[in-house]
C-alpha cells in the first residue's frame, strides 16, 4: 500500500515467501545451467566498468557509489529462452541508478532479497522481499538498492508487447504503453505474478533442458497478457471500454498459419485455403474482428521478424539479405514502413546488434 506517497508493504505472507524462496533457488542453481550459447555472466569490482557493461545489456544509465568501493561486487546472470531474457542482479553495495527511457522494452523486476526503493514523479516507493517493479519503455526512474539487495529481471521487447496490445484493443497504439511503477503487495497479482515466473523456468529450458520454440512464444504471450490485463497501465480504461468480438476459428488458423509461414511467397488465397474458408469469408473476419486484413497481419509479422533478426544478426549480415529473406522485395517501402512501425531506420537496429 501507499502512505503519503511511500510504498510500504513487503510482501510477508507464507504464499509470497515460499514463491520467493522458490526463485532464489531456481536462480541460484538453474539460471545458467541451460545452452552456454543463450546464457552469460558479468562479474566486476569496478563500478566505472560494472556500469559500461550493465549499459551493454540494458542501455544508458548512471550508476552511483553510495556503499564503500571494496565493497562493490558486481554480478549479473543472464539467460535467454526465445526473445525472453531473465536475469539475477546484484551489486554487493549501496547504490543509485539513474535509468533514462529505455524505449526498447519493459522491465519487470523482482526483489529477492535486500531492499530497494524507487523514486518515479514525486512518488517513492519502498519495498523488500517480493517487491515488484514495472519499468515502462518511455519512463525514466531512479533506484536505490541496499548492500545485500539481490533482484529478478525478465525483460520483454516492446514492440511485441505493444502488438499484443493493439491486436487486444483491436487497433495500433498512438501512444506510450505506460504502466503503474510497483504491483500491490500481498494482492493477487502479486500472487500470480511469482508463479509466472516458477512456470518460466520449468518451461523455458533454464534447467538445462531442450524447450519446444512453439512452447516458448506461448510462455512469452502469457508473460504479455499478464501485464495487460493484471497491471494498471495507459491503456487500462481502453481495454476495459472496448470488448473485442471473439475471433472466429478461421481468423485463428489463418493467424497461426501466417506466422508459421511469413517468410513463405504466399497470397490471399493461400491463407484463405489454410483456414478453410472463402477470400471473402476471411477477409470479413479479420475486418470485424482485427480490424486489419490478412495481408496487412502478414505484413506486420514479417516486419516483427526483421526486427527480431536485425537484432539478432551476425557479423557479415545485411538489411537487404534479411529483409528479402522475410519476402520484402521492394526494399525502399520495406525501409520507410520499418522506420514508421518503429521509429528508426533498420541498419540503426543492425548497428546496435553490432
Amino acid at each position: 500500500m501507499l502512505v503519503n506517497g511511500v510504498f510500504v508493504g513487503l510482501g510477508g505472507n507464507v504464499t509470497v515467501s515460499e514463491s520467493i524462496c522458490g526463485l532464489r533457488n531456481d536462480t541460484e542453481h538453474g539460471l545458467l545451467a541451460g545452452d552456454p550459447a543463450l546464457s552469460a555472466c558479468v562479474h566486476s569490482r569496478d563500478p566505472e566498468e560494472a556500469s559500461s557493461r550493465l549499459s551493454n545489456v540494458y542501455g544508458c544509465h548512471q550508476l552511483s557509489l553510495r556503499g564503500r568501493r571494496e565493497d562493490f561486487d558486481m554480478h549479473l546472470q543472464v539467460a535467454r529462452a526465445g526473445r525472453l531474457e531473465m536475469a539475477r542482479l546484484s551489486f554487493g553495495a549501496e547504490v543509485d541508478l539513474d535509468q533514462p527511457p529505455q524505449r526498447r522494452f519493459t522491465l519487470v523486476t523482482t526483489q529477492l532479497a535486500g531492499a530497494s526503493e524507487i523514486a518515479n514523479n514525486g512518488e517513492v516507493f519502498r519495498g523488500g522481499l517480493g517487491m515488484i517493479v514495472v519499468d515502462s519503455a518511455d519512463a525514466p526512474v531512479l533506484k536505490r538498492f541496499s548492500r545485500d539487495s539481490c533482484r529478478l529481471n525478465l525483460r520483454l521487447d516492446q514492440v511485441r508487447l505493444e502488438a499484443k496490445c493493439a491486436q487486444l484493443l483491436g487497433r495500433e497504439l498512438r501512444a506510450p504503453l505506460i504502466f503503474r511503477r510497483v504491483l500491490d503487495p500481498d494482492s493477487p497479482a502479486q500472487v500470480r505474478w511469482l508463479a509466472l515466473l516458477r512456470l518460466l523456468f520449468a518451461c523455458t529450458g533454464t534447467s538445462g533442458q531442450p524447450c519446444n520454440p512453439l512452447l516458448l512464444e506461448q510462455v512469452e504471450e502469457m508473460a504479455a497478457l499478464f501485464l495487460l490485463t493484471e497491471v494498471p497501465h495507459s491503456r487500462s480504461e481502453l481495454l476495459q471500454d472496448s470488448p473485442l468480438a471473439i475471433a472466429p476459428r478461421h481468423v485463428k488458423r489463418a493467424e497461426d498459419f501466417i506466422r508459421s509461414h511469413a517468410a513463405a511467397p504466399l497470397t490471399l488465397g493461400d491463407i484463405a485455403a489454410a483456414a478453410g474458408v472463402s477470400i471473402r469469408a476471411l477477409t470479413e473476419g479479420f475486418r470485424r474482428t482485427r480490424q486489419t486484413t490478412p495481408m496487412a497481419f502478414l505484413r506486420e509479422q514479417r516486419l516483427l521478424e526483421v526486427r527480431t533478426a536485425l537484432r539478432e544478426a551476425g557479423a557479415g549480415e545485411t538489411v537487404t539479405a534479411i529483409a528479402l529473406r522475410w519476402g520484402f522485395g521492394n526494399l525502399g517501402r520495406f525501409a520507410a514502413d520499418y522506420r514508421r512501425r518503429f521509429g528508426e531506420a533498420p541498419l540503426m537496429t543492425l548497428r546496435r546488434a553490432g
